[in-house]
């Protein structure tokens, strides 16, 4: 190949890899399309199933206003299952609630705040069996019982709840211990209180949490009110361990109330693993023109540039896919069955113009290299720009190596 014919085919090259990468950026907003799909789906679902739920109380109050529960205690078995609509998968949870604590003065009333309906199982204050009544407030399901409470009478309310996605309570005493318990093995621990324990494995995972608010007090009736509802960082789980004393220490002396609980969150976001795959797309399409304009300096392979455009076409056709499988099977299968589909066709058509079995083995053998290195840098997400970076560094490399002896002024 002739200097000013290489000149021209890496110029060649470098244009289609900017168009093919601004046609890759065009899947994104599909991607951010079938995401709000599954976003309305998820709502109806909410509307039938019952919304996440955020818990408050049981909060006591007597003829001086509010009344602590002392040694307040939640202790929770959550049960999890997948629902389906379509071709959509969601959590859902049935939470098994057994709350106690004591009174710290005289009481009349006790008050529990949901966002969503709540079974009251069973609840006594003392000796004495205690029975809520009902209403919704706006959207807020509220449970009153008039009581004859006195200081030191041991409270116990035990309760069930149904619902999708997370479970969060809100601290109604200045201080509590909260112990939860799933089958469910990928949780995230969101809110203002994140535990002080936790384990996870494949059976499930165990919580603690344990809140100290000293200057904390509940507010008057007329005054309590749950939290604006906001969506849990689904990603908090893995900053847990170097979040909680910087949380602990911005809340210990926050008099007002926060939130605090689990998401049951599918381990692997579909729309946000390919979207991240997307991203990718430049340093993919780079890498294997890369490898096909070596194949061609080094050999007497001659590529067109309607090759290129074909081969890079079927690169960019892999991320529809994966987008249109993960649907379907997840993000793992759907990821292994569009590369392997895009390595078989890219190899053999490769063998057209590479003109040596080894050179398509090689070229084939590249192909799964790089995509088994975007899994792992999609998996890594922390870790992610590193490791692009070392394969971007990686790949310099190994060209400069191949080509130490090539000279590129000469026709090979």
């Amino acid at each position: 190949m002739r200097k000013s014919k290489l000149s021209t085919q890496i110029l060649w090259v470098g244009l289609i890899t900017i168009l093919l990468t601004i046609i890759a950026t065009m899947i994104l907003p599909l991607v951010r399309e079938r995401s709000l799909r599954r976003e309305k789906v998820l709502a109806d679902m909410t509307r039938i199933w019952g919304q996440p739920h955020l818990i408050s109380g049981p909060v006591a109050y007597g003829a001086g206003g509010a009344v602590e529960v002392q040694k307040f205690k939640i202790d929770g078995d959550i049960k999890t299952s997948v629902r389906r609509k379509g071709i959509y998968r969601f959590p859902f949870y049935a939470a098994k609630l057994n709350m106690t604590g004591k009174l710290g003065a005289s009481a009349n009333r006790l008050v529990v705040l949901s966002r969503s309906r709540l079974q009251i199982d069973s609840a006594t204050l003392g000796k004495r069996a205690v029975f809520f009544g009902e209403q919704n407030e706006n959207g807020t399901y509220a449970y009153r019982a008039n009581v004859a409470g006195q200081s030191g009478d041991e409270l116990k309310l035990s309760l069930t709840c149904e619902g999708l996605q997370s479970l969060s309570f809100t601290p109604t005493s200045a201080s509590a211990e909260v112990r939860l318990k799933s089958d469910w093995n990928d949780p995230g621990f969101f809110g203002d209180f994140l535990p002080a324990e936790y384990a996870i494995s494949k059976g499930g995972f165990n919580a603690y949490w344990k809140l100290h608010l000293p200057r904390y007090k509940a507010p008057e009736e007329k005054y309590l009110h749950l939290p604006a509802p906001i969506e849990p960082d689904v990603e908090s789980v893995d900053a847990v361990s170097g979040r909680r004393t910087e949380v602990a220490v911005a809340t210990a002396t926050q008099p007002t109330a926060g939130r605090y609980g689990v998401n049951f969150y599918q381990p692997v976001d579909i729309y946000l693993a390919t979207e991240r795959s997307v991203k990718y797309a430049i340093l993919f399409i780079a890498l294997t023109f890369l490898t096909l304009v070596l194949f061609e300096t080094i050999s007497s392979a001659e590529i067109h540039p309607m090759q290129y455009l074909l081969a890079g076409t079927a690169l960019v056709i892999f991320y529809l896919l994966l987008l249109a499988l993960a649907e379907y099977t997840g993000f793992t299968i759907a990821y292994c069955a569009a590369a392997a589909a895009t390595v078989l066709l890219l190899a053999r058509y490769s063998g057209s113009f590479l003109l040596s079995r080894r050179h398509t083995l090689a070229f084939a053998s590249v192909l799964t290299l790089l995509y088994a290195l975007l899994y792992v840098i999609l998996q890594l997400e922390e870790f992610a720009l590193i490791a692009g970076a070392s394969t971007l560094f990686m790949a310099l490399a190994a060209t400069m190596y191949l080509t130490r002896k090539l000279d590129w002024y000469r026709t090979h």
